[in-house]
């Protein structure tokens, strides 16, 4: 097999599966399913990232981005307590 036929190859697979995983990956976020799981872990994120930032910070005070990530932490943490609430069963119904 020549070289340019192996890389060739080799491309041709990587391209596959890289479109597989970016399809999965889409998939995952779209679902219905995953979608609060994946919301929760957004707002884990943005809050473990706020914290990072304090500790390594040197003012000693939350600055603007700090701030700005825990509170879009809390607004999604209650959007997603808002919408499951609303999605629950009603009694005597």
């Amino acid at each position: 097999m020549s070289p340019l036929r192996w890389v060739t190859r080799r491309l041709v697979a990587a391209d596959r599966r890289i479109r597989h995983d970016l399809r999965m990956t889409v998939d995952v976020l779209t679902d219905r399913g995953s979608r609060p799981a994946v919301l929760y872990l957004l707002a884990l994120a943005a809050a473990g990232l706020s914290f990072l930032l304090f500790l390594t910070g040197e003012s000693g005070t939350p600055d603007s981005l700090e701030f700005g990530l825990l509170i879009s932490s809390f607004g999604v943490v209650l959007y997603m307590s808002l919408r499951q609430a609303g999605m629950a069963p009603r009694r005597g119904r």
